[in-house]
């Protein structure tokens, strides 16, 4: 790779001011030359003795620009000081790499607060740690939440518009487990795509949502008749999600970008004509869940082509959540509706074939006639109906896959022009703090 990634993160937190400021920088995350990082492993791990791992985490580290790479890595279960005090460590053979440790994650619990409600700003660090070095540590740096990234970093980003961000996504945010009559799995092989709540997406750092809404007529409640799915199956009711949205925009001041990229059941007659009803049905509850925080996307608007607003005209109006639709029939009767957000989708079950098809896309993206100011890279593979019947792989292999690429590709290839990652399995990659520290670039050379 021509510019290690590392040099992205090093140079905004030196030369361009950190994402975390310069006291906590010190606290979180240290390294005179290279980076580490912990990422969560996204498959189980099973064991010879018949028992599995899940979220065993990962350690992470690149020092190609380095004139001495550490000799070792290690776990830790705080700010890493000494070699004794780690769970584990193990040699660096190599320049760039990981190790997945055999330990776990465990439970999801947020920290500082965040888990239940509003808690301190700032990033905070969940229980693991990394550290590297020789006989002294020279590197470490924590698993994070970034809950209020965009206020911390406001006087860095604030006059870059949409469009010319860095936001971390989810594909399919809403599969993170089943909610429905005959079903409460956590874990699935091909239909969930993420493991942490809507809430828990946004306190990490996550900032753009994508959404795929179906309608259920026959429940006697209209507001239980709108479901997130998974193409044609059912995962989640949509509103109590769009009510997790809510509490997180009145407690931050953060910009969240909501998409309904697709409506996989109940919007559309077999010719294709939208169902008016299911629509504005829909649009009602998204007014009336979110409206306070809603920014109109005709008072917003600019021309096809360019970047749109900027951070700070929506704060200063308060409006701070964008709603993009997928059918402009129905965005050019509701001016309110941001228009169809271009998703940059190879189609593919290859991480080579994905990679060449959003090497390419990312590199003439935003299109000079697009409608809107923002696209979304989906940095994901998509199994075939024969993986799916024959049970090859899983979404979770398929993401261990891609994911440590796409973060190494967003700090390389893709790191002048790319808008929104959407990744499954977010944990697995460092999507979310290398946003961080390219939108903060970003903003440096306006």
């Amino acid at each position: 790779m021509a510019v290690p990634w590392y040099a992205v993160a090093m140079l905004a937190a030196t030369v361009l001011g950190a994402s975390i400021g310069p006291s906590e920088k010190q606290t979180l995350e240290y390294s005179i030359c290279g980076k580490v990082w912990i990422t969560v492993h996204s498959p189980e791990i099973r064991l010879a003795d018949g028992g599995n791992i899940i979220d065993a985490i990962e350690l992470n580290w690149d020092f190609n620009a380095c004139p001495n790479t550490p000799r070792q890595i290690g776990l830790f279960n705080t700010r890493p000081s000494a070699w004794s005090n780690a769970l584990a460590f193990y040699p660096i053979k190599s320049k760039e790499g990981h190790i997945v440790t055999r330990i776990p994650l465990g439970p999801g619990t947020l920290p500082a607060g965040w888990n239940n409600g509003v808690g301190a700003r700032g990033p905070n660090c969940l229980w693991p740690w990394v550290g590297a070095g020789d006989a002294d540590i020279k590197a470490y740096n924590c698993l994070k939440i970034q809950p209020t990234w965009m206020e911390d970093n406001a006087s860095k980003i604030n006059a870059l518009r949409i469009g010319e961000l860095v936001l971390p996504g989810t594909h399919n945010a809403g599969a993170w487990s089943f909610d429905t009559e005959i079903s409460a799995v956590t874990r699935d092989s091909f239909v969930l795509c993420q493991d942490r709540s809507i809430w828990a997406q946004l306190v990490h750092g996550i900032r753009y949502l994508d959404f795929r809404i179906a309608y259920y007529e026959f429940y006697p409640n209209k507001d239980d008749r709108y479901w997130l799915n998974h193409n044609l199956i059912r995962i989640r009711p949509l509103v109590p999600l769009l009510k997790e949205i809510r509490a997180f925009l009145d407690v931050t001041k953060e910009v969240v970008f909501l998409d309904a990229h697709h409506f996989p059941l109940g919007f559309y007659q077999p010719d294709g004509r939208p169902i008016r009803n299911v629509h504005v049905g829909l649009l009602e509850i998204i007014q009336r869940e979110l409206g306070p925080h809603i920014a109109h996307g005709q008072q917003f608007s600019t021309n096809p082509g360019t970047r749109g607003p900027t951070l700070q005209s929506l704060l200063d109006s308060d409006k701070r959540l964008l709603f993009s639709y997928v059918d402009n029939g129905i965005v050019s009767e509701n001016n309110w509706l941001w228009p169809l957000l271009p998703h940059l989708w190879a189609n593919t079950n290859s991480p080579t074939n994905l990679f060449q098809y959003l090497d390419h896309a990312i590199s003439v993206s935003p299109q000079p006639n697009s409608r809107s100011p923002l696209h979304s890279a989906m940095a994901q593979t998509t199994p075939t109906v024969l993986d799916i019947l024959l049970l090859r792989g899983s979404l979770r292999a398929n993401a261990d896959a891609v994911n440590r690429n796409v973060t190494a590709r967003l700090a390389t290839r893709w790191r002048q022009q790319a808008n929104i990652i959407s990744t499954d399995f977010f944990l697995a990659n460092d999507v979310i703090d290398l946003s961080i520290a390219l939108s903060v670039e970003r903003g440096a050379r306006l």
